[in-house]
């Protein structure tokens, strides 16, 4: 296995201490007579640093080095080629400062990926996110499924699906579904990659559930609605929130359409 995926890029190398690094002229650091003085406060608060956006090529050779060697791999050389052909254009790898390890931007058709992200863990979620790009089809689908069902059900006809919040759950499963499907598929390849390139065991990040104890849809599912202690929000709730956004420009089509000229 290649540097570039068994294992992260080390860092820059410290120069070496030189002797007159010690040495200080007299003029830059004067001798200070008599007791201490004390470093004076600055009055007022202390204003906040402002953090540096992610370079999104900090780790381009590293993407560029990983992605190379997995199209070794039969697999995944048809994966890249179903997320290229979703969008009719290679899947640009950027590092980006995000919420989650791993985001498709579909208007950039980019793959943002956060910055600490590295080594082979950067390369099996990057595998991943292609699996949601070459699946665009049927993410696309459910949404305009979803918003046709909605403008529906601001018109006054009867909706498919019940009440708002089976809509909403129904919406949320649904695109759920399609993730595991993608799961499933990223499993495939990167255990061919362990057996036949040598790629690191720990890049096959769902083997063990898939390949465990519960690999049901249902025991992913409801792992996918534990909620994060930090947001108080579970990744299906993502989901949800797209659905009420779906809903919300629905009802506002349907009020517009009502007004006096409107075509």
């Amino acid at each position: 296995m290649p540097r570039s995926i068994g294992r992260s890029g080390s860092g820059p190398s410290i120069p070496t201490k030189r002797k007159h690094d010690d040495l200080t002229s007299s003029i830059r650091r004067p001798q200070q007579e008599g007791p201490a003085q004390k470093k004076q406060r600055t009055e007022g608060p202390t204003p906040e640093k402002k953090k540096t956006p992610a370079d999104p090529s900090m780790h381009a050779d590293f993407d560029k080095k990983a992605h190379e060697e997995m199209l070794k791999n039969p697999k995944y050389q048809a994966l890249a080629n179903d997320a290229a052909n979703a969008q009719q254009k290679p899947v640009n790898i950027v590092t980006k400062d995000q919420v989650h390890g791993g985001m498709f931007y579909k208007g950039a058709g980019q793959v943002g990926l956060r910055p600490d992200l590295v080594g082979p863990k950067r390369a099996s979620v990057m595998a991943f996110e292609l699996t949601n790009v070459a699946q665009q089809g049927k993410f696309d689908k459910v949404t305009k499924d979803t918003f046709h069902n909605e403008i529906a059900a601001a018109s006054g006809k009867k909706p498919v699906g019940g009440d708002l919040n089976a809509r909403r759950e129904n919406f949320a499963k649904s695109m759920e579904r399609i993730e595991y499907d993608g799961i499933k598929r990223h499993h495939s390849v990167m255990k061919d990659g362990i057996q036949n390139q040598n790629w690191p065991k720990e890049m096959d990040r769902f083997g063990k559930r898939l390949e465990g104890a519960d690999p049901s849809f249902d025991g992913y599912w409801a792992r996918q609605n534990v909620k994060d202690p930090k947001t108080n929000k579970s990744h299906s709730d993502v989901y949800r929130g797209q659905f009420d956004n779906i809903a919300s420009k629905a009802a506002e089509l349907v009020e517009k359409s009502k007004k006096p000229g409107a075509t």
